[in-house]
């Protein structure tokens, strides 16, 4: 109803208009600002991220060779939380549908896009030191679906972010140092030093922002992240209903990733919705507490060479030259930021169905392979399958010398080979180069990640 000039307003008229303007909090009052993890209201995040930087690359003689770096990833998904899994870290977790999920990169004048497979759009997040992980229940993912879901400034994080107190206007807090190792993506923090303010509020909303810096190491590579966002709180519904986020990213070229200098920019959007989709009560009481170990492992395939494999999530896919020569697949093992192992797959010249080449012949291939490094054969063994394969295992013991302008350092080693035949004859051979004084960590995991091999039929 409009107002008219000299017509006096009504009580009932003036407590509307009241009402309808959000009052201002004091600086004196204190509020809380908490999203419970007990919520059950399904959200819908809209989610874009923008990177812009460069990446770095090893040259040979100790240079490093320079690319332009872009890309543009856009996420849509519904969300309902799911009870903690623990303290901290494990208590973020959350059953996800995603309706959207790609990403279009470009490196130098490379192009490349991922987009989300049809079937691995109903999806487990949940918190771990480094981040937030995913995992599709009943399914197996693989390396680029559950890097491409490592959403930086992710909801759940954002909710870290908040205030475990309540604060007044201007006050500021420190987040947790693991939820700010966590929106860093950092493996080993060496330095935290991030700070959350509540600038402004109202009956409504509140208005955060945050910034810092944190420095560390991830997949073994030296890193610093600059961070700086402002977030939306809903004061009304207890959620975060916006946020806007620059991570400032510089690392140095690693064991698995190369080197970067990039920005990135995230931007979220929240709402709640009343449709559950497939998100319903019967979903989030179907998933346990912790994942099943066959849910974990990701899912490695070469099509060129019609072979898929399995492996644990530590393991990560450092080169893959499916044709061309020579045809060579490199899987890293790394822990705690240390490499581990070095696993080399390449496809083997086929034997006649039902056959492999012989043991002898496949030993003096490793020897001549080997050369100076080789010393002896320290054991060998045919591993039983039950799908008709055939599976050997040697292992050879040795040395490699390393030399630098000052020194040179001999350090033992040991190569675990493995000759994996299907029942059509084709072949593969795996390589673990290892140290001996890890060989406790690799804790059989060589053996796993061979068993799991399947020829796929074409």
């Amino acid at each position: 109803m409009a107002i008219r000039p000299g017509r006096r307003c009504g009580p009932a008229l003036i407590a509307l208009v009241w009402l309808a303007i959000p009052r201002l909090v004091t600086a004196a009052e204190e509020i809380s600002l908490a999203e419970p993890a007990t919520d059950q209201r399904v959200k819908l995040t809209a989610c874009e991220v923008h990177t812009t930087g460069k990446i770095y690359t090893n040259a040979g003689g100790g240079r490093t060779a320079e690319h332009d770096l872009s890309s543009a990833a856009a996420f849509r998904f519904r969300e309902r939380r799911l009870p903690p899994a623990g303290r901290d870290d494990l208590s973020l977790r959350a059953l996800r549908e995603f309706e959207m999920a790609t990403m279009q990169t470009r490196v130098a004048d490379h192009d490349t896009k991922i987009e989300l497979p049809d079937d691995l759009r109903l999806i487990v997040a949940r918190g771990k030191r480094s981040g937030i992980d995913c995992y599709a229940p009943g399914k197996s993912m693989t390396r680029d679906a559950v890097e491409l879901l490592e959403l930086p400034s992710d909801p759940l994080l954002l909710t870290a972010m908040l205030p475990l107190t309540a604060v007044q206007v201007g006050g500021q807090w420190s987040p947790s140092d693991w939820a700010a190792q966590m929106m860093a993506g950092i493996e080993a923090v060496q330095k935290v030093d991030l700070t959350c303010t509540l600038d402004s509020a109202d009956s409504d909303t509140a208005e955060i922002s945050f910034a810092g810096s944190l420095t560390g190491q991830r997949y073994g590579a030296n890193t610093e992240v600059a961070i700086e966002g402002k977030l939306t709180f809903d004061r009304k519904n207890e959620f975060i209903r916006s946020a806007t986020t620059e991570f400032q990213i510089k690392s140095s070229v690693g064991t698995i990733n190369p080197g970067i200098d990039a920005v990135v920019d995230v931007r979220i959007e929240r709402a709640l919705r009343t449709t559950a989709g497939r998100l319903t009560d019967a979903a989030v009481e179907a998933i346990p507490l912790e994942a099943d170990q066959a849910e974990s492992l990701l899912l490695f395939e070469a099509p060129p060479w019609n072979v898929e494999l399995r492996h644990d999530r530590n393991w990560y896919v450092f080169q893959a030259l499916f044709e061309g020569t020579p045809q060579v697949a490199i899987l890293r093992l790394m822990e705690q930021g240390s490499l581990i192992c070095q696993c080399n797959i390449s496809p083997v010249a086929s034997a006649q169905p039902g056959k492999h080449t012989p043991l002898e012949q496949f030993e003096a291939d490793i020897q001549q392979a080997l050369g100076d490094r080789f010393r002896k054969f320290s054991s060998r063994e045919q591993i039983p399958t039950d799908d008709g394969r055939s599976l050997f295992r040697v292992v050879a013991e040795g040395e490699v010398t390393l030399k630098s302008e000052s020194e040179q350092v001999t350090i033992p080693m040991q190569w675990i080979y493995y000759l994996c035949a299907g029942r059509t004859g084709q072949q593969l051979s795996f390589v673990f180069t290892i140290e001996p004084a890890y060989l406790e960590l690799l804790n059989g995991r060589d053996v796993e990640m061979v068993r799991s091999l399947r020829f796929v039929k074409q």
